[in-house]
């Protein structure tokens, strides 16, 4: 029977699975025996432990990851042989969410009431001029541009259209996904002049470094609110924040940066129109449960020689 290494920052009870499951400690040397696992899960486990893992299992046909980004695992000198998967579907409900929440705050200026609130100051300046229809000041009628229409991208759409947003998208290809309405990357420069929000639910790989670059954030209108749940590697962060203060764009929801945790002495923390977040966006009450129904159908796949689900595209790098 395979084996399954599974680290010990895997807290939670895991189903019956058709493989030997063996637990190993993320703060110790690897016992050699365990080193011929045929599969690993990925959750949680320091880089330079996982990627000494990927290089020097010599059994190694599977790895499992729960979590959407994959770039940690690829990073590795990987087998050919070996098949990746990622946690396809275990955070889109949680990070549409989120997303969604950054721009009804950012819209609504909760942020801003919010900070009035702490002085008890009953100030309406912030909603001003809504009713002239100047600005971003509501998710109805407002359009948003989705740069990444993936699972979590689509379902980022579909949240938004509920609120009557118009959204449309942007990907590596041009078509209809879902109904929503997606451009190919070498039209975004032409698009951006036109939205009221960019959201970035990117993965990290080579062609999406600084994908929202400073002569791309230069294109955004004024009243423009970017909005970043994917990777914080999408956005030149120091054009960000040039643009910020010299007025450029409405202002950045952030939840995930270039550097994490942001540092300290990061311009963003006493920006006013910048709302962050500590990459929260996945998770949430139902991972477990999805976590566990996605690795027992793989390990049911793989314990049989079937073919596994969710497999990533190397080349892509998703």
């Amino acid at each position: 029977m395979p084996t399954l290494l599974v680290p010990d920052t895997v807290h939670w009870l895991l189903p019956k699975l058709p493989l030997e499951v063996k637990f190993f400690n993320t703060k110790e040397a690897l016992d050699p025996v365990l080193q011929g696992a045929e599969a690993l899960l990925v959750w949680g486990i320091p880089r330079p432990l996982l990627k000494s893992l990927l290089e020097t299992m010599p059994n190694l046909r599977w790895v499992q990851t729960l979590t959407a980004g994959i770039d940690h695992v690829l990073s590795s000198s990987l087998k050919s042989e070996v098949k990746v998967c990622k946690g396809e579907g275990l955070h889109d409900a949680p990070t549409a969410e989120l997303a969604v929440a950054l721009l009804l705050s950012a819209a609504r200026k909760l942020y801003q009431f919010r900070d009035r609130q702490k002085g008890a100051k009953w100030d309406k300046s912030a909603y001003g001029q809504a009713l002239e229809g100047k600005g971003f000041y509501s998710l109805e009628g407002a359009r948003i541009l989705i740069a990444g229409m993936g699972s979590i991208g689509l379902d980022i759409a579909h949240k938004l259209a509920a609120f009557g947003a118009r959204v449309q998208g942007v990907a590596q290809s041009a078509g209809t996904r879902q109904g929503f309405v997606t451009h190919a990357h070498a039209d975004l420069e032409r698009l951006l002049p036109n939205f009221d929000a960019l959201v970035l639910a990117l993965p990290n790989t080579s062609s999406t470094r600084h994908f929202l670059s400073r002569e791309r954030l230069a294109l955004l209108g004024p009243h423009a609110w970017v909005v970043n749940i994917g990777r914080g590697t999408a956005i030149d962060q120091n054009a960000l924040i040039e643009a910020l203060e010299g007025g450029k764009l409405g202002g950045v929801a952030l939840d995930v940066f270039e550097t994490e945790p942001l540092p300290t002495d990061s311009k963003l923390w006493a920006l006013e129109n910048a709302i962050i977040t500590p990459h929260v966006g996945g998770g949430g009450p139902r991972f477990y449960l999805k976590a566990n129904d996605l690795l027992l159908r793989n390990a049911q796949h793989f314990a049989v020689g079937e073919p596994l689900e969710f497999v990533v595209d190397r080349e892509k790098g998703y």
